[in-house]
């Protein structure tokens, strides 16, 4: 009996020194204060999830809403046709396949797409799924009676035919290659899960809709109750078509500021951050049994330029701004790291991706570029030309540490080119409100980040005919070259084609210095050690196999 008991002290000696072993060799290993290998911690609840922000949605439709959390939390509920995996690769969701040239799911026209869509689907209700659910919420889409900020891809739907119940055939009124990667998916900014056809036939008006708090949809957890300013509760789907997700229930918690969710963490109320502030990132990494990682995310911070307004429009004062920009101490000191060099204005992922010469920081240079083509300073120093003078308003959110530490920068930056800069605040839904400064072109400059868009078309950015309120060209860019290009890469569905156009056109923008991109952002994520299959996609809405997580 004293030698089995000293084998099995030998046995497990031998398994801790491979685990420190492979915890060497993976350079992944983070402190779990207190836990023997492979076991919970005592403060974690075994099958439950807690998660928390400082926000509350405003609701939650993802048709509607144009918040982050809110495609975050929609992946849980809502399903889409296609998603992207941790790998940013397109896969299938309610669709078997991605409908693409090969497998004949894009035809050689470019104009019909055809989703052979999954078998055995449930609502949360109870109800079947079937193709005329995406019919109904396409309908709902491009209803100019609700509130869709996003329709791009929606509207090219000429119409769609259901020859059964697992059958989509989508026909468009033109070619147009970007559609498989904006029509009911994860990808991007808009986001849209597919909402139940049985509901949506009995509202009459969506923006006020109960289905807007009390979300019913296919996706691996069911919404329990939504405590409004408090939080939100899940349960899992036993009918989830991907298999019963391993989690029992996620608690969703509203607190009040990013120091009170940090010491959620550190007390173990809290197992998951939903976004961690860069500031905050190293002390995140610096508690017992918390893992702060840093995943891909097509992500990007931008310095915005009007550029219809008086000495703007000139593409010397704009090459002279990429390159007075501080670049270095942005990424160091206000993203504490997190940022990286941006060489394009799409993500790495995307067909046509074009590793750039970054702009760099070079006062030197932009000084030049400015005394060669005339601009003198005056007495002032700040320059001019034409009865133009080089003095602008940044325009920025009151609320945001970040945009105000970013706009302190430029403001010395442009000072050291022979430039001023005025900063003026705004609450943050009156800058992006439809009647706000950017929208409607008063503004000189801004900064915020945004989520590129997966495929490389650009048209709607940046386009001469694309101002708002028709599209959502704020920076007033217009370079009839560029819009070629744009018009080029949607004659072909041809990947390889396509790609060396956009290589050709993302050179040209980057010439041209529509706008200014900052850093590529990397998604800053905090979790418990014991939470496990945690695996973000780079995309808008990131849990893409929540269904796998557990705890």
């Amino acid at each position: 009996m004293g030698r089995r008991g000293g084998a099995l002290e030998a046995t497990m000696m031998r398994r801790r020194i491979l685990a420190v072993l492979v915890c060497f060799a993976l350079a992944d290993c983070t402190k779990v204060g207190g836990a023997a290998f492979g076991e919970r911690h005592a403060w974690t609840k075994p099958g439950v999830l807690r998660i928390a922000d400082i926000a509350d949605p405003d609701h939650f439709n993802p048709l509607l809403s144009t918040m982050d959390l809110v495609e975050d939390l929609s992946s849980l509920v809502y399903s889409y046709l296609v998603i992207a995996d941790g790998d940013g690769k397109l896969v299938g969701d309610l669709a078997t396949e991605v409908p693409s040239l090969a497998n004949g799911g894009i035809s050689k026209d470019g104009r019909r797409y055809t989703y052979r869509l999954r078998a055995g689907v449930v609502w949360h209700d109870g109800k079947p799924f079937g193709a005329r659910d995406v019919v109904a919420t396409w309908r709902a889409v491009v209803n100019q009676n609700n509130n869709v900020l996003h329709r791009e891809g929606y509207e090219e739907v000429e119409r769609i035919d259901t020859p059964d119940q697992r059958t989509l055939v989508v026909h468009l009124r033109r070619r147009y290659p970007p559609f498989v990667t904006q029509f009911f998916t994860t990808l991007q900014e808009g986001s849209k899960g597919i909402l139940p056809a049985h509901v949506l036939d009995a509202t009459t008006d969506l923006n006020k809709a109960p289905i807007n708090s009390a979300p019913i949809g296919t996706g691996p957890f069911k919404f329990v109750k939504w405590d409004r300013g408090r939080g939100m509760d899940f349960v899992a789907n036993e009918r989830y078509f991907k298999g019963r997700p391993k989690l029992d229930k996620i608690e969703f918690r509203v607190l009040p500021d990013d120091n009170t969710i940090l010491n959620s963490m550190q007390t173990h109320e809290t197992d998951l951050v939903v976004s961690v502030p860069s500031a905050l990132y190293e002390r995140y990494g610096s508690v017992d049994g918390v893992k702060a990682a840093l995943y891909p995310w097509n992500a990007e911070t931008v310095f915005i330029i009007n550029n219809s307004k008086p000495g703007l429009r000139h593409i010397e004062v704009r090459r002279a701004l990429a390159s007075a920009m501080d670049y270095p101490t942005i990424i160091n000191k206000i993203t504490h790291g997190v940022g990286v060099t941006a060489y394009d204005i799409i993500p790495p992922s995307a067909i046509g991706y074009t590793k750039n010469p970054p702009y760099t920081y070079d006062p030197a240079a932009a000084n030049a570029l400015l005394d060669a083509n005339g601009w003198k300073r005056g007495a002032d120093g700040v320059r001019q030309k034409n009865g133009e003078r080089l003095a602008f308003t940044m325009t920025l959110s009151g609320g945001s540490a970040t945009a105000r530490n970013v706009s302190l920068i430029a403001q010395a930056a442009l000072h050291a080119v022979g430039m001023d800069l005025t900063l003026k605040s705004y609450p943050y839904n009156v800058i992006f409100a439809y009647d706000g400064p950017i929208k409607n072109g008063t503004y000189d400059f801004a900064t915020y980040s945004y989520t590129l868009p997966y495929d490389p078309n650009y048209t709607v950015y940046l386009a001469c005919d694309e101002a708002p309120p028709k599209g959502e060209n704020d920076f007033r860019f217009c370079d009839p070259q560029v819009d070629a290009g744009e018009r080029e890469g949607l004659s072909t569905d041809d990947p390889a084609k396509r790609a060396a156009i956009y290589h050709r056109v993302q050179r040209r923008i980057h010439d041209d210095v529509p706008y200014i991109p900052l850093y590529l952002g990397r998604r800053p994520t905090a979790r418990s050690v014991d939470l496990k299959n945690f695996s973000p996609a780079p995309s808008i809405a990131p849990w893409w196999n929540a269904y796998q997580w557990s705890i």
